[in-house]
């Protein structure tokens, strides 16, 4: 398994990725956007997780030299890149796995953040044709299936540079 990296977070970096999470709500509030995989749309819960979204995309950014090219959507769009062929999926809990669904481009790289009491940990990474195994495989929240990855199934982070050269 990966020894995870802290990440932490400068005064601006944190700034940015808040307005981000804010900004998202916003626009998918006042669209009427609904939230992936039976996920909240409206409320706090929803801002929480657009907020953590943001975070974990600026943490991998900030950590692989990327934050000129983080947060180019200005809507959601279903198989859009958060970083390019980069995906990154925030958990709010360490001991999470990484999610990837079921119709997610093989070939794009998924990076797992958690973000739980203030600390931030940048686990790894993975292919998605990696993650799409059956093994992996599970509805632990019954009724929204997905592939769920364990960290100990995901490459060091620092080895996410040469794969993207």
């Amino acid at each position: 398994m990966p020894t995870p990296i802290e990440f932490v977070f400068s005064a601006q970096e944190r700034k940015q990725a808040t307005k981000e999470g804010h900004r998202r709500q916003s626009v998918n509030e006042a669209k009427g956007l609904r939230g992936r995989n039976k996920g909240a749309s409206l409320g706090d819960k929803a801002l929480e997780i657009h907020l953590l979204g943001a975070a974990g995309e600026m943490a991998v950014a900030s950590h692989l030299g990327m934050k000129d090219l983080i947060y180019k959507e200005v809507e959601a769009k279903r198989g859009s890149d958060d970083l390019p062929g980069i995906d990154v999926k925030s958990r709010s809990k360490h001991k999470y796995d990484l999610i990837v669904q079921k119709n997610e481009d093989p070939q794009k790289k998924f990076v797992l953040v958690t973000i739980e009491n203030q600390k931030t940990l940048i686990h790894g990474w993975c292919y998605g044709k990696e993650a799409m195994e059956g093994k992996y495989w599970a509805d632990p929240a019954r009724g929204r299936p997905a592939y769920f990855v364990p960290k100990s199934a995901l490459r060091p982070i620092d080895t996410l540079i040469d794969a993207c050269a």
